[in-house]
């Protein structure tokens, strides 16, 4: 059988991309399909320790906020520069292989070298097609009279390198796909896989509490994500007995918008939050109004809870219309209040939806995710 070389600038199950990583290279190992990976370090157990290459130096200068990164790197983009060293020090090693599998902005020395090798190679892409991405930000910003500020053209010059140089461009949902095949990527050399969930973790409620109608937002409360559209839309509903929960860090970005909606009493803004499963779980509607993706985890995690969710196409989300929720399209104030109001009026519908989504949700574990990627692989040719 064919192996995998797998390679990502981060720690291995050690949270956000690396998780996600963490169950594809353990899909991968599971069905004897890897050969070893590459990460700064590895926090599981069942792949074997001889199965990955630590590079542990690479975590320490990673440190956020730490005297390292501050003495070393006062200037440059610290997420252009870790991920460039990793990409420069991770080429070393790929060899060996038939298959090279790397992540966006961290893989374009180790592709070039795998190409030079015969090996054939693979990027994963965790968001839209850059240019579309860095477009529709633009003009975001703009319709807010707020500045557009990038971390660094180089990282979207180097994601397009990635994109031309990769013999496939690994995807999470049906919106990266049409951003991707718009911008003159064959759709034969996109390999689309959709996450997975925790369903363990993350469970329905027992009962339901009709006294107070609560729709919970969760992430980054940003100008990205579609807040203000949320704001604008549940203020003017003025539901009684109803809360909206806006969990989540606030961007800077947002801070004057939000600042108009900070007195009113069914709007609660509660910040970052460790554990967002008893949120969840004491929610009855989920709405993600996000203007860009890839596919947010969040909109699995919320189905496993058994809600029903209010989500934007662009959320890359595997919500069904009318089935699990909604699925409305960006920057629309109207079919937010119109499909908030029709929970709110319908209890019956939140139930049904609910468990629609539960059971949908089901399909996608973390373990189906690995067995997925490692089935396409082969699909593909690649094993």
């Amino acid at each position: 059988m064919s192996e995998v070389i797998y390679t990502i600038g981060t720690v291995l199950f050690g949270g956000g991309i690396g998780d996600t990583a963490y169950y594809e290279v353990e899909g991968l190992y599971r069905n004897g399909a890897l050969r070893y990976a590459i990460a700064y370090d590895y926090k599981q157990n069942k792949v074997p320790s001889s199965k990955i290459k630590r590079l542990k130096y690479l975590k320490y200068l990673d440190m956020p906020l730490g005297f390292t990164r501050a003495r070393i790197f006062p200037v440059l983009p610290q997420y252009e520069v870790m991920n460039n060293l990793f990409d420069s020090i991770a080429s070393r090693y790929v060899d060996g292989a038939e298959v090279f599998y790397g992540w966006m902005n961290m893989s374009l020395n180790q592709i070039k070298r795998a190409k030079k090798l015969g090996i054939k190679t693979i990027v994963e892409c965790a968001s839209s097609y850059p240019l579309y991405q860095l477009k529709i930000l633009e003009e975001e910003y703009r319709k807010w009279n707020i500045p557009f500020k990038i971390r660094s053209q180089k990282i979207y010059l180097k994601a397009l390198k990635e994109i031309k140089e990769a013999d496939f461009i690994k995807i999470p949902s049906d919106f990266v796909q049409e951003t991707f095949i718009k911008n003159g990527i064959p759709e034969e050399k996109l390999i689309k896989i959709p996450f997975g969930v925790d369903l363990e973790k993350f469970q329905p409620k027992d009962n339901y509490n009709n006294e107070i109608f609560r729709a919970v937002f969760v992430g980054t409360v940003s100008i990205r994500k579609g807040v203000p559209y949320l704001l604008k839309a549940w203020s003017e509903l003025n539901l009684k007995d109803a809360q909206l929960y806006v969990v989540g860090a606030i961007s800077p970005d947002v801070k004057m918008i939000i600042a108009k909606y900070s007195k009113l009493k069914s709007i609660i803004f509660t910040g970052r939050v460790k554990d967002i499963v008893p949120i969840l779980r004491e929610s009855d509607v989920f709405v993600f109004p996000s203007i860009e993706e890839g596919s947010a985890l969040v909109t699995y995690e919320a189905m496993a809870s058994g809600l029903p969710s209010v989500v934007t196409y662009n959320s890359g989300s595997i919500v069904r219309d009318e089935k699990d929720g909604f699925v409305i399209p960006i920057r629309d104030v109207k079919s937010l209040k119109d499909r908030i109001q029709y929970f709110y009026d319908n209890p019956s519908e939140v139930k049904r939806m609910g468990k629609n989504a539960r059971k949908h949700v089901e399909e996608y574990t973390w373990y189906n995710y690995g067995e997925n990627l490692y089935n396409e692989l082969k699909r593909f040719g690649l094993l």
